[in-house]
């Protein structure tokens, strides 16, 4: 598939304040465990399976990256039928509509590699930094729409409208990527970086190529999710009380979510199946502030949140 010959403005940034954020990872390879157990001892199922990594089938396209950043809709093909999610991510800062977006910043940054949290098997998603020293307004709607006739969507909250919700002030480290749990064909646009995005007002900043691909994990998500948790905890993360879990809804059904800490930091990580889709949604936030955490995972979790 080729490129777009020109940046265009993407769809997630519009009425010139609203910034994309959906997210994104570099696909690790996690090493199993080794074959031959000492002493003659029995291994346990989880050393026997395989490593949690993406195994793509099919011809990989040129000149785009598969687990780096994509568009925010993902489409499954299994025989002949396409089921497509529709995330969709907006952060507002707090302006007046004859000013510029001051007080917020945001960073293309594949923060999970660098700080040792990337998760395997992702296909693509979006990772990023943002810096508010104002308080701003966050917006998530998702939807599943049947591609096949006769055509139909439905809101994953059953409200037609999305959530809307309150972001504090405070620099928070965002990711939401998307993992395959069957070996079938998907549909996704690859975002190819032009540019370093620096702030609100940076529109053009991706080529979108459309891409097909056949892939799938080489491990069951309940590994990925056991060893992906081992990871976090060897980073010196210790899980602490959440203060609610979400809940599942007409979209999606939560399978792990799960708060850590480490000294002053704070890492939220949340995986939820897609129903009706081979497909696994993770969200991650990191910030030292709590409530930082909290107002992000809130505003951008699958789940519905109580109250």
């Amino acid at each position: 598939m080729k490129g777009s010959k020109k940046p265009k403005l993407h769809f997630f940034i519009f009425l010139l304040i609203a910034l994309v954020v959906i997210a994104t990872l570099s696909i690790p390879h996690f090493r199993e465990k080794g074959t031959t157990p000492p002493n003659n001892q029995t291994l346990s199922p989880q050393e026997c399976s395989p490593e949690c990594r993406l195994t793509i089938y099919s011809k990989q396209p040129e000149n785009a990256l598969i687990g780096g950043w994509i568009g925010k809709r993902i489409t499954e093909v299994t025989n002949g039928s396409e089921i497509t999610l529709d995330d969709w991510f907006v952060v507002y800062p707090n302006m007046n509509l004859t000013s510029p977006p001051e007080g917020w910043n945001a960073y293309l940054i594949h923060w999970p590699e660098k700080f040792n949290l990337t998760v395997p098997c992702s296909m693509g998603g979006f990772t990023l930094a943002l810096v508010g020293r104002e308080s701003g307004q966050s917006f998530y709607q998702a939807v599943l729409r049947n591609e096949t006739p006769p055509k139909h969507a439905r809101d994953c909250w059953g409200e037609g409208n999305g959530r809307w919700l309150e972001l504090p002030p405070g620099k928070a480290y965002f990711a939401v990527q998307y993992i395959p749990t069957a070996n079938t064909t998907w549909k996704l646009t690859v975002l190819t970086p032009t540019r370093t995005w620096t702030d609100f007002r940076d529109y053009h900043i991706f080529f979108e190529t459309p891409v097909e691909l056949k892939a799938t994990c080489t491990c069951p998500i309940e590994t990925l999710i056991e060893r992906f948790e081992a990871s976090i905890k060897a980073q010196g993360f210790e899980e602490t009380e959440l203060w609610t879990a979400p809940m599942e809804n007409d979209c999606f059904k939560p399978l792990s979510v799960k708060l850590y800490r480490r000294g002053d930091e704070y890492l939220y990580v949340e995986f939820a199946e897609v129903k009706g889709m081979d497909l696994v949604r993770v969200l991650m936030i990191l910030a030292e502030e709590k409530e930082v955490v909290k107002a992000y995972a809130e505003a951008f979790t699958a789940g519905k949140v109580k109250g």
